[in-house]
């Protein structure tokens, strides 16, 4: 009985701070989506630290998609282990413009919700980025190997990585004869 009124204080913990989350980066529309691979873990309790490797696909055609590194680290009642898997989220933000390559880097947080045997779900309501105008919503699916559940505070590190500059192409040697 005390399990379910800790896990029942901690969902509802969640869901007020995600509600506390600023309106701004709430207001906007539906711009792209981020499609990230989680690199696993050892057993954790309280604190849950991933690495992650991530690609921003923006809806509008055309526009090239964004490489992203980073922690995603939870904080609150928490016990898992994790293998590498895969998290997705829908970004949201107030502009209808592209998002250009590194606007997405930063720190978000916000309160969020996860459980899985092998594959999970789980709900986050992440903001921050430039002058937290942008939001990582309201969906996270987490698929690949782990047991656990989580509630609590989520905080998410992207740091942008540029692509790699081409090699200037060689230059055909003269051959002597």
């Amino acid at each position: 009985m005390a399990m379910k009124s800790h896990f029942a204080r901690a969902l509802g913990a969640a869901g007020v701070m995600a509600l506390l989350a600023p309106a701004a980066a709430l207001a906007g529309d539906r711009v792209g989506t981020l499609q990230c691979k989680l690199m696993g873990n050892d057993l954790t309790v309280l604190i849950e630290n991933q690495q992650i490797d991530c690609n921003y696909s923006d809806s509008r055609e055309g526009t090239a998609p964004s490489h992203y590194t980073g922690v995603l680290t939870k904080v609150g009642p928490n016990i898992s282990i994790n293998g590498p898997g895969e998290l997705g989220w829908g970004v949201v933000a107030e502009t209808s413009d592209p998002i250009g390559p590194g606007a997405l880097a930063g720190e978000y947080a916000g309160g969020g919700v996860s459980g899985k045997i092998g594959v999970g779900g789980g709900g986050a309501l992440l903001v921050g980025g430039s002058n937290q105008t942008f939001s990582l919503q309201p969906f996270s699916i987490e698929a690949g190997s782990g047991l656990g559940w989580n509630a609590g505070v989520e905080k998410l590190t992207l740091t942008y990585v540029p692509p790699e500059e081409p090699l200037p192409a060689k230059k055909p040697r003269k051959r002597g004869h």
